[in-house]
């Protein structure tokens, strides 16, 4: 158990939550609740479905370092840099998938060590990282011979995804953009990357504290004893958080972390 009780474990998402899109920015009201957490001894922890090349990122754009920080919805976790937790995809689990995709023309693609790598680059695939804020992929055709997956990823647009549902039993299936779905293997998920950080830094479920607004937020926010939806979060999120506070661009985190007394 942790040394002292008064002390939580707080997870973060990024996008949405500690990243503001319409300043594309961490406002500096998130900066210092941050820092003052950190100064009470709390862990903090980024959660976020951004893949390995964004580590670099989140931790410029945040003006703390974390302790951890969990990548690909909970498929690989960092700390101090280095990989502690790993836990790719099998890459035959995805074969119905990927011949549906290349018999469509449709982009598939994913997070694998090294960041995003699609097989193909078009509109649709661009459009998505403008919307990101992000430099575009990695292509490579068949990289899926031998490029390992941390989470799947299709290029499509919701009435499209009929075309792969026999083959999407073993995943939960979440949109971070119009035309991207991510493919979370239904063993993996953020929450589970919550137990092992429960189990690893020694604290109970009561004592954990989760933050979000996105569907790949959900299980977190279910996992942990607190889980807070942010203003601006998807109503699907808000009806199953425990408190929902500001927005990202109103510091609804602070709001929050006041509520809890926890500063």
């Amino acid at each position: 158990m942790c040394d002292c009780m008064d002390k939580k474990l707080i997870f973060f998402d990024f996008d949405g939550t500690l990243f503001s899109h319409s300043t594309k920015s961490v406002s500096s009201g998130n900066a210092r609740v941050l820092r003052r957490l950190q100064e009470l001894g709390h862990t903090l922890i980024v959660a976020t479905g951004r893949g390995t090349e964004f580590v670099h990122f989140i931790q410029e754009a945040i003006p703390i370092r974390f302790d951890t920080i969990v990548v690909s919805n909970g498929q690989l976790i960092y700390e101090a840099g280095n990989i502690v937790y790993d836990n790719h995809i099998r890459l035959s689990s995805m074969e119905h998938i990927i011949r549906i995709a290349k018999e469509n023309k449709i982009v598939y693609g994913g997070y694998h060590k090294n960041g995003e790598i699609v097989n193909d680059i078009n509109d649709r695939v661009r459009q998505v990282w403008r919307n990101f804020n992000a430099p575009m992929p990695a292509f490579k055709n068949n990289f899926e011979t031998d490029t390992p997956l941390y989470q799947g990823h299709l290029y499509i647009t919701t009435n499209e995804a009929s075309f792969f549902e026999p083959h999407l039993n073993d995943y939960v299936l979440n949109w971070s953009d119009p035309f991207l779905v991510n493919l979370i293997p239904k063993s993996a998920g953020k929450s589970q990357a919550i137990r092992w950080c429960m189990e690893k830094y020694g604290f109970t479920k009561e004592q954990t504290f989760a933050f979000g607004d996105g569907f790949n937020d959900r299980d977190m926010l279910l996992e942990v004893g607190h889980g807070i939806a942010m203003g601006n979060a998807e109503q699907s999120i808000k009806d199953i958080a425990q408190y929902v506070t500001k927005s990202v661009d109103e510091d609804g985190i602070e709001s929050a972390l006041i509520h809890y007394k926890l500063i």
